[in-house]
């Protein structure tokens, strides 16, 4: 079965116009999800060139060269790129407590699933299944290690599909807790290493619970916090700021939105997707999930041989469709949570970047003028958001 397309940007650069090149290093602070939180020497990848986006279709063509009435200095030069196909993997962490089996939430939540997994939408997309609670040997129902295997390996649908109904189809919504902390910690341990592993995939968790955490507070090996929810909402930000591993969460009946849009803000999504309503709409909150995840990210090739890309000097324009065209640049975040609404674009990883991902203020800019450039320009200094 042949993968489904989604067009993202890996450049090919054709010519580099760098000036003296320079090592970057950084260190910053420890995130959990590193494998190697030391900091210390981190040496980037390059950058994408000019990306032409286009309606056609729903895609984009990319289109290089660089623009002087931009403001760059004799250092700065855009490169070409060109469309490639990313493959999207998802993670579902599903509730299967037993405040989900009232006859309505588990059975609208699974056909749902059942309907998305089988879908020709859905055709190419990588998707894995953790359920959670579950009722470990050890009775530590809130240690992460318990959530850190899938129930349902990640692989491509159409194929992985019937696994996935399958195992789906023997479960039941019986659990006694909703250990929140443990799970998503395990879930974004899985997440953030597969991430690792594929880092020119877009790797994302999607979250659905009706519930609000408890039973891990108390439990040996936690923090005393972790039933809260800023506790947990910084584990959904850990693991964006780590690699870029996005949250999304769906809000079922029972849940605190206001809860769960805290997750959904601290992992890159902006809020939860709520169906406490209506049970129904949870195929279409997958297909909109679906549509979102890989709208605005910007994957970062290797540098040209003999050449150390400076993350520092990397800036962004857009030129939307006007006579005459009227470049403008978009400043550069720190990260998601430094995007305040405004205009910008951020690294995935700081330290280790691997792609230039758009603010949702601009990704949603982009969004409504299909027929606008985005320029990436090299050994700049950029505007600050």
């Amino acid at each position: 079965m042949r993968s489904r397309s989604y067009l993202l940007f890996t450049p090919v650069l054709l010519a580099t116009l760098w000036g003296a090149a320079q090592g970057c290093s950084a260190s910053g602070q420890d995130n959990e999800f590193d494998p190697k939180p030391t900091g210390g020497s981190s040496e980037g990848t390059g950058g994408t060139g000019g990306i032409d986006i286009t309606g056609a279709g729903g895609g984009f063509i990319v289109d290089g060269g660089s623009d002087a009435s931009f403001n760059q200095d004799a250092a700065c030069a855009a490169t070409s790129s060109e469309a490639k196909i990313v493959p999207l993997d998802m993670i579902i962490l599903l509730d299967r407590s037993g405040s989900m089996n009232d006859g309505v939430k588990w059975e609208g939540a699974t056909n749902a699933l059942k309907q998305y997994v089988t879908s020709a939408e859905a055709a190419g997309v990588n998707v894995g299944l953790i359920y959670f609670p579950i009722d470990p040997p050890d009775g530590l129902i809130c240690n992460y290690k318990h959530y850190d295997d899938l129930a349902v390996p990640i692989a491509e649908l159409p194929g992985n599909a019937p696994a996935l109904v399958s195992s789906i189809d023997n479960e039941d919504a019986n659990g006694g807790s909703t250990p929140m902390y443990g799970a998503m910690k395990g879930a974004l341990f899985t997440a953030t290493a597969y991430q690792d592993a594929n880092p020119l995939h877009k790797v994302i968790l999607v979250f659905a619970s009706d519930g609000d955490p408890n039973a891990c507070s108390f439990e040996q090996g936690n923090p005393p916090d972790a039933d809260n929810i800023p506790t947990i909402a910084g584990l959904a930000a850990s693991a964006l700021n780590y690699n870029g591993v996005q949250t999304y969460v769906i809000a079922i009946q029972g849940s605190s939105i206001a809860s769960l849009n805290q997750i959904a803000n601290a992992g890159g999504t902006m809020q939860a997707l709520d169906v406490t309503a209506n049970i129904n709409l949870f195929l279409d909150k997958m297909k909109e999930i679906q549509t979102k995840a890989l709208a605005c990210d910007f994957p970062i090739p290797e540098a040209p041989a003999g050449q150390v890309f400076d993350k520092e000097l990397v800036a962004v324009k857009y030129t939307p469709i006007s006579d005459p065209p009227m470049s403008e640049e978009i400043p550069r975040a720190d990260n998601y949570q430094d995007c305040g609404g405004k205009p910008g674009w951020y690294y995935d990883n700081n330290l280790k970047p691997t792609k230039i991902v758009l603010c949702p203020a601009s990704c949603q800019k982009i969004k409504d003028d299909l027929q606008s450039k985005i320029d990436v320009l090299f050994g700049c200094a950029p505007d600050i958001n």
